[in-house]
């Protein structure tokens, strides 16, 4: 017997000590796997994607946990795939159980329907990352966003052409740095060129909603947008007039593709468009020309406190079983390591998001450039965050559609009114007709 409770003895001491080795709970012969949907970069070369696989590779290796991407797109794109397969709607899908995009996809969604990142972070790991970002992803009290990366807007410039356009005309890159000075250089390069657009902004309710705000003002009341506000009337018509005039571009799509086929000279976008600038311009004719790009802050106006908007998508994961959202919470703890975190960054024209990596790469300390534009980018950076406060847009239900009707229905009218049979009205008496039309196609339904 005493033999018998020997072996037992022993055999119950192997299994500990096999059980003791074993120090991370997702290990076994079978992963933990999850998808992932992101919008960091293209199919074939993102960095995402690429830190993905390290961590594959390695930390996931060690504990059993592989992600698995399944989706990349863009931060515009992601947005209503992920709407619909949450919704259940015909032909969208199931929902990835981890994946990356904006707070008003978060709330069309429903908050109560995500996990909480809180479940699996101390205090003291959360008090390592910038607060703003936190704030930006909590709802009810709860972390439904977790920042792995934010951003800001930044002017970005094709050098070449404007170079060229300042040696003959009175305009610098001084001019760029109010929308003042913005709008006498659009209107200088529109007799220039012989009739071409200046600059495009990637998201148009961005410049009335910021600006209206930097003087002061109330862009919106009641969760809609408050056309009694002065400033905002007055920044609006100063835009229109200048669209009307053809030296706005009113192309669909991002700066950046307006930038490289030479329809703009200058673009307001996402520090993260970096990205996906080539070093070439290409034409419609298919001439081509060699793209030099400068990088500025954001224009603002005179008499008015410079205001840029604290941007960039999170990581949102779906509820469900326990073990699949620890071993989530372990991938965004690995990614936002300073060690991961910066160079991930700045491979996608991010911000690193715990406080010491971000005032690391704020002092350019430890920094490894891809190239010359993500240098010059991160140069300006210090710039903003000394001279700039941070906007962070008051997300609410509904803010998804009315961002995306301001900037459509603002578009036809700058369409509708920049043909030649209006050229001939007061710009003022105009500006006056299109706000108050304005108006009305947003105040319906």
């Amino acid at each position: 017997m005493k033999k018998h409770f020997f072996y037992f003895f022993l055999l119950v001491l192997l299994c500990s000590l096999i059980g003791g080795c074993n120090n991370h709970p997702f290990k076994s012969t079978k992963p933990v796997t999850f998808t992932m949907w992101h919008v960091y970069g293209s199919q074939t070369n993102s960095p995402m994607t690429r830190f993905v696989e390290e961590f594959n590779k390695t930390v996931g290796k060690e504990q059993g946990i592989l992600v698995n991407v399944t989706s990349i797109s863009n931060s515009t794109a992601i947005h209503f795939p992920l709407v619909a397969a949450a919704k259940g709607l015909p032909g969208a899908g199931s929902l990835p159980e981890l994946f990356v995009s904006y707070p008003k996809t978060a709330l069309e969604i429903g908050p109560e329907n995500l996990g909480n990142w809180d479940e699996f972070f101390t205090k003291a790991e959360l008090d390592e990352y910038v607060p703003s970002f936190l704030e930006e992803g909590t709802f009810d009290g709860k972390l439904i966003i977790f920042p792995i990366s934010k951003s800001t807007s930044a002017l970005f410039i094709n050098a070449t052409i404007f170079d060229k356009f300042a040696e003959e005309t009175d305009i610098s890159y001084d001019d760029l740095t109010t929308w003042e000075g913005m709008f006498k250089a659009a209107h200088e390069y529109y007799k220039w060129s012989g009739g071409k657009a200046f600059f495009k902004y990637d998201d148009w309710l961005h410049y009335s909603m910021i600006n209206t705000a930097s003087f002061g003002g109330t862009f919106f009341i009641d969760e809609k947008v408050n056309f009694d506000d002065i400033h905002f009337q007055k920044l609006w018509k100063m835009l229109a007039k200048s669209a009307i005039a053809g030296e706005v571009c009113l192309l669909d799509g991002y700066s950046t593709t307006a930038l490289m086929t030479g329809e703009a000279v200058c673009g307001i976008e996402s520090t993260a468009s970096i990205l996906y600038f080539k070093d070439e311009v290409t034409f419609a004719d298919n001439t081509k020309m060699p793209l030099e790009l400068n990088i500025l802050p954001v224009p603002y106006f005179e008499n008015a406190t410079p205001l840029a908007i604290q941007r960039g998508t999170g990581l949102m994961m779906t509820k469900g079983d326990a073990s699949k959202r620890q071993a989530r919470a372990t991938f965004a703890k690995w990614i936002t390591k300073a060690e991961n975190n910066v160079p991930f960054s700045i491979a996608t024209g991010y911000l690193p998001v715990k406080k010491a990596a971000y005032q690391k790469l704020l002092a350019n300390k430890n920094a490894s450039y891809e190239d010359e534009k993500a240098a010059k980018l991160y140069k300006i950076i210090p710039d903003i965050y000394e001279k700039y406060q941070f906007y962070i847009p008051p997300y609410f239900d509904g803010y998804g559609e009315l961002e995306k009707r301001f900037c459509e229905e603002q578009n036809i009218l700058f369409k509708k009114y920049k043909q030649v049979q209006y050229k001939h009205i007061n710009s003022d008496v105009l500006a006056d007709t299109m706000f108050n039309e304005f108006r009305k196609a947003m105040e319906m339904n």
